[in-house]
């Protein structure tokens, strides 16, 4: 099928734009079947997901909600910087470690990754952040070349000094948030970071031998494409190692709020489109590997290793973790946290057990995320099942639109499939639910309290 034919049939069947679209971050959601967890309950819980880890490495999160200021692109909504209140979520936080050590689930295991997620990880200080390291090494062992990243706001990398604390301490690989270098798009978002920042915070992790990431943005209020492609000039001069690029997930009630006031800086549907096909392009020219095209995990280890469903325990509230089997959240108000914790239980909110279609459907999601895909005969000695015949209807809708293939034994997203995995993975999920009610809508993954659609 000729290229421009692919993009149109993308563009019109498949591509969400900002007002439906979900950014994924990359796993499957599937809300309305997730169980509430009493704190009595949690005991028998952790037994069964202790029983559900039977890999010997596992991913290990760690949620960090706290940000000097709120950007109206967030949808993590994180709690302001306070120093008490983030002593007394450190606490909680600890012996959230502890106490998953004394139940034994680090048993046997060691931790393949570590990442500090938030917020900003980075507003907690660097003895914090150690300490969060000790204590998690002294309760489960490490892998050989254990990638240790953190999430941080430039402006918390001001002191080259501290970013060498940072490498002293453990951590190997820092993601910092840019989105943009246009300071008008920047004003509107409340957010502060220019050029030169962020190219001195790039050297000065590289300096110091740790690999840098940036998070970029398209769709950003009023953002342009004359902006976007000078933010491409500005990357391939400050040549971090890693990039991702992602889209604008509307669900902030901050922008909410701002777009019905001045509905002239939302992206247009085409113009959104052609930003995300010009990035995605200049990804795959130099070299970057995001979501749809990894092929190994020297970008990104901790993403790498999580689309090929190795399990996840998250620490901290609202944190999700993941078996094969089982997924579950943790209490997302922090007084609910840590009074449990106090309590000596573990913060347990809500759960779901997938069932075995639902595995399906997530070794799906996930592998094709991956360059070479989703592996057909490890899925038919897993389900005892052919994908092509389980998924047959979609894998015929997808491909139709060029966007999903068989090739070298596997299904694997095309070059325009990856350049959209995020509708595509959107579609999957749909699927999902269509599957399940006819009537049940996609939300967020980031899906919290106060967030809302446009």
């Amino acid at each position: 099928m000729e290229e421009n034919k692919i993009l149109n049939i993308i563009k019109k069947e498949l591509f969400h734009g900002q007002a439906d679209y979900t950014k994924n971050q990359p796993d499957l959601f599937i809300p309305h079947r997730f169980k509430i967890l009493a704190p009595s309950q949690a005991g028998r819980f952790v037994e069964e997901v202790k029983a559900s880890l039977i890999e010997k490495e596992i991913l290990v999160y760690v949620h960090l909600p706290f940000c000097f200021t709120e950007c109206l692109f967030c949808n993590s909504f994180p709690h302001k910087a306070d120093e008490k209140i983030q002593k007394d979520y450190l606490n909680s936080l600890l012996k959230e470690i502890e106490l998953l050590k004394s139940r034994g689930v680090f048993e046997g295991k060691k931790a393949k990754c570590i990442y500090f997620g938030g917020g900003t990880p980075t507003s907690f200080s660097n003895s914090d952040l150690k300490l969060i390291l000790d204590t998690i090494s002294a309760s489960i062992d490490l892998s050989d070349g254990c990638s240790i990243n953190s999430e941080a706001h430039p402006f918390t990398l001001s002191d080259r000094n501290r970013i060498r604390e940072l490498r002293a301490i453990g951590i190997n690989r820092l993601s910092i948030g840019c989105q943009t270098f246009d300071q008008q798009v920047l004003q509107l978002c409340n957010r502060k970071n220019s050029e030169v920042q962020i190219e001195r915070v790039v050297k000065d992790a590289q300096d110091a031998g740790i690999s840098i990431n940036i998070d970029m943005m398209t769709g950003l209020p009023g953002q342009t494409m004359e902006s976007v492609k000078r933010d491409l000039e500005i990357l391939e001069g400050i040549r971090p190692d890693a990039v991702e690029y992602i889209r604008h997930e509307i669900v902030n009630p901050l922008i909410i709020s701002h777009y019905k006031n001045h509905p002239e800086l939302i992206i247009d549907h085409a113009t959104l489109f052609q930003m995300v096909c010009m990035t995605q392009e200049w990804m795959s020219a130099n070299g970057y590997e995001q979501n749809g095209r990894f092929t190994d995990d020297k970008q990104w280890g901790y993403r790498y290793h999580w689309l090929k469903e190795m399990p996840i325990i998250a620490i901290g509230s609202r944190a999700r973790s993941y078996t094969r089997t089982i997924c579950y959240d943790k209490h997302e108000e922090l007084s609910v946290y840590s009074n449990i914790i106090r309590k000596g239980e573990l913060p347990i909110g809500r759960y779901i057990y997938l069932t075995p279609r639902e595995q399906m459907y997530r070794s799906l999601l996930l592998g094709i995320q991956l360059k070479k895909g989703m592996d057909i005969r490890l899925f038919r000695d897993r389900f005892s099942a052919d994908p092509l015949d389980v998924f047959a209807s979609l894998f015929s809708t997808l491909s139709a639109y060029g966007c999903l293939q068989q090739e070298a034994g596997a299904i694997n997203l095309t070059k325009y499939g990856a350049y959209f995995v995020e509708d595509v993975c959107d579609y999957i999920i749909d699927a999902v639910l269509k599957e399940e009610s006819g009537a049940l809508i996609r939300t967020p993954h980031s899906e919290g309290k106060i967030s809302s659609r446009l």
